[in-house]
């Protein structure tokens, strides 16, 4: 029973922050909506392997560079905000799901060092460990179980928020919508860099 009680409320931060809207989840749904949900594999690993690595560094306590010197915090959120300003602006301009000339899927690897400079997983992962590692249990117990519940929660959320796009890929076919849809992601995209500055 103990288990339970420590394992639930990391469950439930662990999903929620994963869930929620923020750049990852744009990026799958977009790249979904314009090649289908086989094009988003390798985002949806690079996602994974890349916030588990992070998460791992902030649990063997690195994270805590970020706490001592905040302003590495800020170099990190303005490299993000101009990648994802790039991002925007490619997704905004285009005018199909199948341009190529104008966007082109992520590569696994652009999106595993996505992870490093992305500021909401970035806080979501020293406070995990700030929160978590308790000492209700031995460290490598306690490491292990918080490490297994963001493993799930990022791999589902990556696959349903592909799953999304996917979906929305069969019931938008006329190009005015898909132009608007494009603008929309594009938009949201923006919303998530307003949240990472403030």
């Amino acid at each position: 029973m103990d288990y339970f009680y420590y394992i639930l409320p990391i469950f439930i931060f662990a999903n929620v922050t994963a869930f929620t809207p923020g750049p990852n989840n744009i990026i799958l749904s977009t790249t979904a909506i314009k090649y289908g949900f086989y094009k988003t594999i390798p985002q949806i690993f690079g996602i994974f392997f890349g916030f588990l690595s992070m998460l791992t560094i902030c649990l063997f306590g690195l994270g805590k560079i970020f706490l001592i010197y905040p302003s590495l915090f800020w170099v990190i959120k303005i490299i993000s905000s101009i990648f994802l300003l790039y991002l925007a602006y490619k997704i905004f301009n285009s005018k199909s799901f199948t341009d190529s000339d104008n966007y082109k899927p992520i590569t696994f690897f652009h999106v595993y060092f996505l992870q490093i400079i992305n500021p909401k997983g970035v806080m979501v992962q020293i406070t995990a460990a700030s929160l978590f590692l308790q000492g209700t249990f031995t460290y490598q117990l306690e490491f292990f179980l918080i490490f297994i519940c963001f493993a799930f929660s990022t791999i589902t959320s990556g696959i349903t928020w592909a799953l999304i796009g996917h979906g929305l890929k069969k019931i938008i076919h006329d190009q005015n919508k898909i132009i608007v849809f494009n603008k929309f992601m594009a938009i949201a995209l923006v919303s998530c860099i307003v949240l990472i500055i403030i």
